[in-house]
């Protein structure tokens, strides 16, 4: 069989998870959306770095979903655990919170941190392909030809706002050690969300949501699915966009 033959028989054939980003400002509800994926998730957050999984929990549990959390120390623990993960059979989603982090704790670490003293762009080098390594190995996760059980998998990202004296927003870039771009991280998500927290308006309480598709400098964007299928904007549920993707 040529290989192009073999390329077409298996293209099509293999389950499927999502590769997700949530992109956000810090405080603005990244964590707690952990909990509205369906099914068991696993939520695997950076320790001391990050909080808010008991909000996470307490949604899943409204939510009737269950959500396990479990904190890394370190970005070698978490390449470890992805790697374990390949194969698992127990959870449907993966959860990880979050990017920005993980940069902190590699910045952290003592090669890294004696590299920045005498080449600091050789040690920002590091911090980015350490996040390029996480973000392919967490992509795999996605994948039945990689992963045992192929799952649905999210990283979450703190984005740093920049505003004119009016408080508009002027600029947002990502809140990440190693000189990281937002576009560099995106591109890897088949599905791109940013979750905005509640605004009070004149005409009343705007709750927390999701942008879908990129408006003014919020990244979002869904693959898979039409411009004209895509609202541009979701209630802040996970279950809502993989329910979108998948066509339902």
């Amino acid at each position: 069989m040529s290989v192009l033959a073999k390329l077409k028989k298996n293209s099509g054939t293999h389950a499927k998870g999502l590769f997700g980003i949530v992109a956000g400002p810090r405080l603005g509800g990244k964590t707690t959306l952990a909990g509205t994926l369906p099914g068991k998730t696993l939520m695997l957050q950076a320790a001391v770095h990050e909080s808010g999984s008991e909000s996470a929990k307490a949604k899943a549990a409204e939510m009737g979903h269950e959500l396990e959390v479990v904190n890394f120390t370190t970005v070698d623990d978490l390449q470890s655990v992805i790697k374990e993960l390949m194969s698992d059979d127990e959870y449907d989603n993966v959860y990880v919170d979050s990017l920005s982090a993980l940069t902190d704790m590699k910045l952290r670490e003592p090669l890294i941190a004696k590299l920045v003293k005498t080449d600091n762009w050789g040690a920002f080098r590091e911090i980015g392909n350490a996040a390029t390594e996480v973000i392919l190995g967490l992509k795999e996760l996605t994948y039945s030809e990689k992963a045992k059980r192929p799952k649905n998998v999210f990283l979450t990202a703190a984005l740093s706002i920049k505003t004119d004296k009016n408080g508009a927003v002027v600029d947002v870039s990502l809140e990440c050690k190693g000189n990281v771009a937002v576009t560099a991280v995106t591109k890897f998500g088949e599905a791109v969300v940013t979750v905005l927290p509640a605004q009070q308006t004149e005409e009343g309480e705007i709750p927390h949501r999701l942008i879908t598709k990129t408006q003014d400098f919020w990244p979002g964007r869904i693959d898979g699915i039409l411009s004209h299928q895509n609202p541009g904007e979701l209630p802040a549920d996970l279950s809502a966009v993989l329910a979108l993707r998948s066509g339902e």
